[in-house]
């Protein structure tokens, strides 16, 4: 009853959501995107660039494992990636992108994002889709909506990096927009393990559905199959 919540109950109640709730989505693949943030070298080259995550880098291969089988499943594979156009000297960017702490890494660094170079083990497969985004989220004035609802999309799996920016941002408006999220936790990194643990249990409790890559591919392969239990779950979910 409302009034009668006394604070350790609430409390108790969140905990427990940030580091067990759970939700159910579907993992349909024709109808499942998995999203590839920002694996550039400004991000995954080692010792290029200040921005460089280690975790993005070592993790690579397992990205590029989870989207080569989520690809021959039937998935959209979407890669997202930083464009700042030099011919427009930075315009395309909110303004207080470079007001923010995290923005003084780029100075003395100009050339930066001004062309894009996946990280070689990520190159985009020919049926893949690229776009091009100017700030955080993959949404934020560039045509990905579109090209997920066009594709019939109804679930998006993020991975790539950074956790607590980019693909955070990212699955944020993803939930925003409709979509059912999947944040692949061990496909996602950041450089540092607590603002990893943070914005993992923000998303948990809030937007997504916290899945492993080994989980992500054995829903995918079980909707595949159509094993009657996952039938099931897409169609509550």
């Amino acid at each position: 009853m409302a009034g009668e919540l006394t604070e350790r109950e609430v409390l108790r109640v969140a905990e427990s959501q940030y580091s067990r709730g759970d939700m159910e989505i579907p993992f349909v693949p024709a109808h499942t995107a998995v999203v590839v943030v920002d694996m550039i070298d400004e991000f995954v080259r080692p010792g290029w660039s200040p921005f460089w995550i280690p975790d993005a880098t070592r993790q690579a291969p397992r990205i590029r494992q989870t989207i080569d089988k989520a690809r021959r499943r039937g998935c959209l594979v979407v890669h997202l990636a930083y464009d700042v156009r030099p011919d427009l000297q930075g315009l395309n960017f909110p303004r207080t992108e470079f007001l923010v702490p995290i923005g003084s890494l780029a100075e003395g660094h100009d050339d930066l994002f001004h062309a894009v170079s996946f990280w070689h083990e990520l190159t985009p497969a020919p049926e893949d889709v690229v776009v091009l985004k100017h700030c955080y989220s993959g949404f934020h004035q560039t045509p990905l909506d579109s090209v997920l609802r066009n594709r019939d999309i109804e679930t998006v799996a993020i991975t790539g990096t950074m956790t607590n920016y980019c693909c955070g941002a990212t699955a944020r408006e993803a939930f925003w927009h409709g979509y059912a999220v999947a944040m692949v936790e061990d496909c996602c990194s950041t450089d540092s393990a607590a603002m990893q643990a943070a914005e993992i249990a923000t998303l948990r409790r809030g937007y997504a559905k916290i899945i492993t890559a080994a989980t992500l591919l054995e829903r995918l392969a079980s909707a595949a199959s159509g094993d009657p239990t996952t039938k099931e779950a897409t169609r509550q979910a």
